[in-house]
């Protein structure tokens, strides 16, 4: 929200610099994005906080400097002068939904003539960001600034009936809005109706036909208060946003009704030339009374760990306009209802502090902290996670945990049955939350592929989030950890072999197995599967401990196609949770070998499609203490060996930790694993 400097002083006699003034709002709580100066007046661009609606308006703005530096504030003085003709004699109002308006507040002025605004209100109104159409529209966008009360104004004569209905909408209306677009309505928005039609929708937008037009005459001035949550509720459906229902979807003050009405009749009456009928049609069935809110001074010096006596809380909090009455160690404050905010003891302390001076409060440790506070034992494992991935070479990126059904598609899944569907999404891409990281990350480097960057291996730990047992974290915001890389991992390679960097399926699995084996969880293995997302023969389950924790594989070439993808993308994605009950935080440590070892060579001939990872198992197996370590040196097709099959070439590494290995003791191991692929397999070997 854009205020005015000039603005300000009319209510608030500050004379200090701008930039005191900037600090000053700052400890107040308001964000000053920045301070420029416009047509000669310092303008200051405020962010507001969601639940402060009283600062929605310079008079707000002023009322809350005044009570930070302890000035009077001058009150805005409101004088109509009516005619004869009574206001009740030529409309009538009626609230049909008081749950969601509890109050409206009406003035007729007849007789306006519809011209541009002079250059004072044209000059403020730009100043506030906001562009000028005529004095009429004006005046009410000048008291929705100044008072933070949105009004509005229709073209009396275009009333059917003559009338104002507040109602919900029926299933199946609609209406043309001032932005000229027809929209259709449910029955769950709130509208102002006459006798025939809807001509405005309530807190948010007035309709096109009842405007003002240059053939204006009579104006019926709105001044009204509508629920928060229906405004919100009817704005984000229809997504439209306006200062009108960015005021009401923060609270506005239902007892500044009349007072915002009265002020735009009156300039109305003096710009426009128009006369003010005699009265205002105020319909309040449900009234809105000032809370009653108690604050104990011991309460206050306990939680702030200040000195300061009753008296001084209660005049700090009377500069805030409460209404304040003191009982011993004991503050009762009225509460004005223009504060919705402040419902409870703690609201009042929060005040005390911010009048007092964050500054003044002096800086003390807790007391009763615990040795072992700090980290979690759970958030050092995750951040030492991220450290190591972040050493093999890989970025960390984080993206939204609220995703939509088409861009799941877009990478072959589709989890709606599973997902949690979002009430009131903000828009159209984010509906649900996501139950899987690969079709963010995959998006990641699809945006990154798009835009000329074709070296991307990135990792992200991060929630998912299904339906689950209530309570249980673990159930129902899984943590996933998703790994995917595309191109180099060298960003220069002038000195490097080709083939180095590169990345592929065996350069992923490389770095999942050094996580986990960094993890302590040495039984991890890989077995051939499917997954929607990726190739349907490069694909693998990870299993440890005969637990599944996580995929592997190359992204479909269909997906790429899809996306407009010319490389291929390899990604892994794991069950974080698996892998933490897996994990062995406490590192053992074992002396260096002091016997040599033994390296032998088999080449298996298998069928192209048998799993080599049972070849690995059957040899450890097989070989016992004395096989230390098993790899795959080479892969063969083509004549001796038939058509169909495959030579696969495994070096075996032997070792005893207790003397030195005999050429018979290593011989005898290599004859028991052929033996055993026989039997178990039925495979053979070369040589």
């Amino acid at each position: 929200m854009r205020v005015p400097l000039s603005w300000l002083q009319e209510f608030v006699n500050v004379e200090s610099d701008v930039d005191e003034i900037a600090h000053t709002l700052e400890m107040a709580g308001l964000g000053v994005e920045s301070v420029e100066n416009f047509d000669g007046d310092w303008v200051f661009e405020l962010e507001i906080t969601p639940n402060r609606g009283d600062w929605l308006s310079v008079y707000g703005v002023a009322r809350e400097l005044a009570a930070m530096l302890n000035l009077p504030l001058k009150p805005l003085s409101v004088s109509v002068d009516e005619t004869e003709t009574e206001i009740k004699d030529l409309a009538k109002v009626q609230i049909d939904a008081p749950d969601l308006c509890p109050r409206y507040s009406a003035r007729l002025v007849l007789g306006v003539t519809v011209d541009e605004s002079p250059d004072w209100l044209k000059r403020r109104l730009e100043a506030c960001g906001v562009r000028p159409i005529n004095n009429i529209v004006d005046i009410t966008n000048y008291v929705l600034f100044e008072l933070g009360q949105p009004l509005h104004a229709f073209d009396f004569e275009t009333l059917h009936g003559r009338q104002i209905i507040v109602r919900r909408a029926k299933e199946g209306e609609f209406i043309y809005t001032l932005d000229e677009v027809r929209r259709e309505l449910e029955s769950s928005m709130l509208v102002i109706a006459d006798a025939d039609r809807p001509v405005a929708l309530a807190g948010v937008m007035g309709g096109l036909e009842t405007a003002i037009s240059p053939f204006t005459k009579n104006v019926l001035i709105e001044s009204a208060h509508f629920t928060p949550s229906g405004i919100r509720r009817t704005a984000r459906k229809l997504g439209m946003k306006t200062e009108s229902s960015y005021r009401f979807e923060r609270w506005v003050d239902p007892n500044g009704t009349v007072k915002a009405a009265d002020r735009a009749a009156q300039l109305m009456a003096e710009i426009a030339g128009g006369k003010v009928c005699k009265g205002v049609i105020d319909v309040y069935p449900l009234k809105v009374v000032p809370a009653q809110v108690s604050v104990r001074t011991e309460r206050v010096r306990k939680l702030l760990g200040i000195d300061i006596s009753t008296e001084e809380v209660a005049t700090l909090l009377r500069r805030l306009q409460f209404e304040v009455t003191v009982d011993g160690d004991i503050v009762h404050c009225l509460i004005p209802t223009f504060r919705n905010d402040i419902r409870r003891e703690s609201d009042l302390i929060e005040e005390v502090s911010r009048l007092y001076g964050y500054d003044r409060i002096p800086m003390t440790l807790p007391r009763g902290i615990s040795l072992r506070a700090g980290e979690s034992e759970r958030r050092k494992l995750e951040n030492a996670v991220r450290q190591f991935l972040a050493r093999l070479g890989l970025r960390e990126i984080v993206t939204l945990s609220l995703t939509n059904p088409e861009a799941e598609r877009a990478w072959g899944l589709d989890s709606r049955d599973s997902a949690l569907e979002l009430r009131n999404p903000l828009t159209q891409d984010h509906t649900m939350t996501r139950t899987s990281l690969l079709p963010s990350v995959l998006s990641v480097l699809a945006h990154n592929l798009r835009n000329g960057v074709k070296d991307v291996w990135v990792f992200e730990l991060g929630k998912a989030y299904k339906h689950g047992k209530v309570g249980d974290m673990s159930s129902t915001e899984p943590r996933r950890l998703c790994i995917a890389i595309t191109g180099n991992c060298y960003p220069v390679r002038w000195n490097l072999p080709k083939e180095s960097g590169q990345a592929d399926f065996f350069a992923l699995k490389g770095i999942v197995e050094k996580f986990l084996c960094w993890l302590g969880i040495e039984t991890a293995h890989f077995e051939r599967s499917e997954h929607p997302t990726l190739h349907p023969y490069r694909t693998a389950t990870i299993k440890a401990s005969e637990k599944a924790i996580g995929v592997i594989g190359e992204v479909h070439p269909k997906w790429l196609h899809l996306n407009d993808l010319a490389q291929p993308i390899f990604v892994a994605e794991l069950d974080f949770e698996a892998i933490v009950s897996l994990a062995k935080t406490e590192r053992q440590y074992k002396s260096l070998p002091q016997f040599p070892s033994i390296q032998r060579d088999i080449a298996v001939i298998m069928p192209e499609d048998f799993d080599s990872a049972k070849v690995f198992e059957l040899i450890e197996r097989v070989g016992g203490e004395l096989v230390e370590w098993v790899t795959v040196f080479d892969e063969y097709r083509g004549a001796p060996v038939p058509e169909g099959y495959r030579s696969v070439g495994f070096t075996i590494v032997l070792r005893a930790k207790d003397r030195t290995l005999s050429s018979e003791e290593a011989e005898q191991v290599v004859q028991q694993v052929k033996s055993a692929l026989q039997v178990e397999f039925g495979l053979t070997t070369r040589g």
